[in-house]
């Protein structure tokens, strides 16, 4: 009991200086973006991203410095994992759209016509104002709702009170099955593998994981593709009809 008090006594400090250390470098990239000084503000950041801090400020903070830096790739998925973390902020979505708009001109500019990712797919933007433990909240309250109005209605003797139950309980199931989607959706569930966003324009996608490997497609900057497989320094991605090894540090990983 008293090295488990110590060992816990010791900790506590310990917690502390490290919250000190993350804010310290919070603050010191906050005062490098406010100077002007981009590269290291966006360092600072990805220092705390890479100790493992999943802050919707701090990823959104990153994605201005790279903004700022004309990484516009590394920059939506950025804004894309601060949505994550705090789904519908209004300031993250407009940057967002912004960075694909850039995107956007660059390619029409260069190329005379661009394809520009407008969202998420279809089923995570409809849930995009909720978080994850929202959705899981919704699905265990609907559950819970749909087995009381089941059980109730078997027990029940009024007429009223079965036909209340009688509605309220495919109300229930409905809602049940809107957030367990929703659930499904915002975890990755229905995906072919892990989302992640292209940060290099014309990213190779091979035709095996080596650099000799022939050139099957290209991915472009700022869109999004799903990883499902890695090899080395290679994933395998799938983007619509098209596939191919793409190098790992081309993609940022979402989730």
């Amino acid at each position: 009991m008293r090295s488990a008090l110590a060992l816990l006594l010791c900790l506590v400090p310990a917690a502390a200086a490290a919250q000190d250390t993350l804010a310290g470098s919070f603050a010191e990239a906050n005062a490098a973006y406010a100077r002007g000084d981009f590269e290291a503000a966006a360092r600072g950041y990805e220092r705390l991203v890479e100790a493992g801090v999943e802050d919707a400020d701090v990823f959104y903070d990153l994605g201005l410095a790279h903004a700022r830096l004309g990484q516009h790739g590394r920059a939506v998925a950025d804004f894309e994992r601060a949505l994550s973390v705090r789904p519908g902020d209004a300031e993250a979505l407009s940057a967002l759209e912004a960075s694909r708009g850039t995107l956007g001109r660059r390619r029409a500019e260069r190329e005379g016509e661009a394809f520009v990712e407008t969202g998420p797919p279809t089923l995570e933007g409809l849930y995009g104002w909720a978080s994850e433990n929202t959705l899981a909240v919704l699905v265990l309250v609907f559950e819970a709702i749909l087995v009381l109005a089941l059980l109730a209605l078997f027990f029940a003797k009024a007429e009223r009170l079965r036909i209340g139950l009688g509605i309220a309980a495919p109300i229930a199931g409905l809602g049940l099955a809107f957030a367990a989607v929703g659930l499904s959706a915002r975890t990755g569930a229905l995906d072919p593998g892990a989302a992640a966003i292209v940060v290099r324009e014309g990213a190779p996608m091979r035709e095996g994981p080596s650099s000799e490997a022939s050139v099957r497609h290209e991915a472009l900057e700022g869109e999004r593709v799903y990883v499902t497989a890695e090899d080395g320094a290679f994933c395998r991605v799938q983007a619509g009809g098209r596939s191919g090894w793409v190098a790992a540090g081309d993609l940022i990983v979402l989730r």
